[in-house]
């Protein structure tokens, strides 16, 4: 019998207190999401909040939250949340979890790559954009 690939962890570093991951979204709306809930230890049915801003789609416990985390080590993003910041069914997400502030922020790949578009340029040695 084959046993599961255990999820990537992009980092986890002990002078860095928020952990990172990468998941892709399923037609559902599903993200896989077992390092970054185990950094924050939230447990199924977690209550949340779910909020949308410019920057980050922003998951935070709230006992009195209408969205709830499923029995399997996922979250759920809404398709209001996804269409407001352009995720779309296969699109690869960076989950970043912050056990201070107990949150989880879920960012597009194109708004990570336009954070770091700068660094990155001078970096490999070129002008910044």
């Amino acid at each position: 019998m084959s046993r599961p690939v255990p999820l990537p962890v992009i980092a986890r570093h002990r002078e860095l207190p928020m952990t990172y991951g990468m998941a892709r979204v399923d037609p559902s709306g599903r993200v896989s999401a077992t390092p970054v809930l185990h950094t924050l230890e939230w447990q199924p049915a977690q209550r949340l909040t779910i909020r949308v801003t410019a920057g980050a789609i922003i998951l935070q416990p709230d006992q009195s939250g209408i969205h709830r985390l499923p029995s399997t080590p996922q979250i759920m993003i809404p398709a209001t949340a996804r269409a407001r910041r352009g995720i779309r069914t296969a699109d690869s997400v960076l989950l970043v979890a912050d056990p201070r502030q107990d949150m989880l922020l879920v960012d597009p790949l194109p708004a990570v790559d336009e954070a770091l578009a700068q660094q990155h340029t001078t970096v490999w040695g070129g002008e910044p954009a």
